[in-house]
């Protein structure tokens, strides 16, 4: 897909969720932090899971050395305990983002939920109860990575609970319970904002850092894939899926028939034109988000089918060769240039017992079949079956 294309739809941002609108991008922009963001969140969870424990001290000042106060200790390591599961979950599974979101609304679930539960036992000190308060609801926007969303729906319910204990305990007056009301309505306000900044900030950044990849590995001609993508090695994880999951793979080789006679008679400009034709319809014919189409030399395009076998790469290819055969592309001249292409398909079947070693060696495949082609007169396609030392089996 163009450049264009990506910035308009793909890349679209939620204002309101402060999430990329298109789910696989969001998933994709969470992938890129996972290792940063866990390293983060293992380390803010270990630091406030000390802290709140620590803070029992102040329960055994506030009520004595009474089995109140010690029970409030207990939950306070329960707490504590929850965090370093939360921790053990994410080092046994770093590279599952559902796992760290889970074990940060876990965490932040239990802290913010027993919270309440401590302040009723010690209402002289409502005003610190009310500061510690404000400064876990800023951490839980600021310092636990963690989706917006569930952010503002996790401070929200410990606000309302907090407010719902003070209600009950009817310990307060008027002018203290709107007060303290006013400053948790301020903590979470400015937490929201700050939060939603730092959370647009940062996809405004990977969507800048998306698009600048993306102009580097675009054809400027034809708008196609370049040959970076393959030097990058990003097709080669399509192949370690193929081995990994039994999926089908294929690939489809096509060069454009004596393309030099076209630049020789009409001028390069020409040539620029069939060359912008064939690639307009290669990518109108395959899977968008799904297929890629690379330019792979001059007149060659690589056209990569994940999950295809070879009978649907091969009808395909023997579709775009029709299409293309059938087509005139006008020049400046005010002729119409007519030509041919010649297309070799390589195919890793699903559940493939011996599959390429390589990428290289599957596009290796292609090749032969495609100067196949060309050894018997050019406009045709051919097809194989790629195995692990050579391909065996032609249609």
């Amino acid at each position: 897909m163009s450049t264009q294309h990506l910035s308009t739809r793909c890349l679209t941002i939620h204002r309101r969720r402060a999430e990329f609108a298109e789910r696989d991008i969001e998933d994709r922009f969470i992938r890129h932090f996972l290792p940063e963001r866990n390293a983060q969140l293992k380390a803010s969870l270990l630091f406030s899971a000390a802290f709140y424990v620590v803070f029992g001290l102040t329960d055994i000042a506030t009520l004595g050395p009474t089995a109140t106060a010690w029970a409030l200790v207990a939950l306070r390591i329960a707490v504590a305990l929850v965090a370093a599961g939360a921790c053990l979950a994410i080092a046994r599974r770093p590279d599952s983002a559902a796992v760290s979101i889970r074990a940060t609304c876990c965490v932040l679930v239990a802290g913010l939920g027993a919270f309440p539960v401590l302040c009723w036992y010690q209402p002289g000190a409502m005003a610190w109860n009310l500061m510690s308060l404000a400064l876990m609801l800023m951490a839980v926007y600021v310092i636990f990575p963690n989706r917006f969303i569930h952010s503002v729906a996790i401070r929200v319910g410990a606000s309302l609970a907090f407010a719902a204990m003070l209600l009950i305990q009817g310990s307060l007056n008027i002018d203290d319970l709107v007060a303290l009301v006013l400053l948790l309505m301020l903590a979470n306000a400015l937490g929201t904002i700050a939060a939603r900044r730092f959370h647009l900030a940062q996809r405004e950044q990977f969507r800048s850092a998306i698009l600048l990849q993306d102009l580097a590995d675009r054809d400027p001609l034809t708008g196609c894939q370049n040959r970076r993508v393959l030097e990058r090695g990003l097709l080669e994880a399509e192949l370690t899926r193929t081995r990994r999951y039994g999926s089908a793979l294929s690939v489809i080789l096509c060069d454009i028939d004596h393309f030099k006679r076209v630049n020789d008679t009409h001028g390069h400009a020409a040539g620029d034109q069939v060359l912008s034709q064939f690639a307009g319809l290669l990518q109108s014919m395959v899977r968008e988000t799904v297929d890629s189409v690379i330019r792979y030399g001059g007149e060659e395009f690589l056209i990569v089918l994940p999950e295809t076998e070879l009978a649907g790469a091969h009808g395909l290819a023997e579709r775009i060769r029709q299409a293309f055969a059938n087509a005139s592309t006008p020049v400046g001249d005010g002729a119409l240039v007519c030509v041919t292409a010649s297309f070799g398909v390589a195919c890793v079947p699903a559940r493939h017992p011996t599959p390429p070693a390589s990428f290289d060696a599957l596009i290796a495949a292609a090749d032969a079949q495609l100067y196949a082609v060309k050894r018997n007169g050019r406009n045709g396609v051919r097809g194989t079956i790629a195995t692990a030392p050579e391909a065996v089996l032609c249609a």
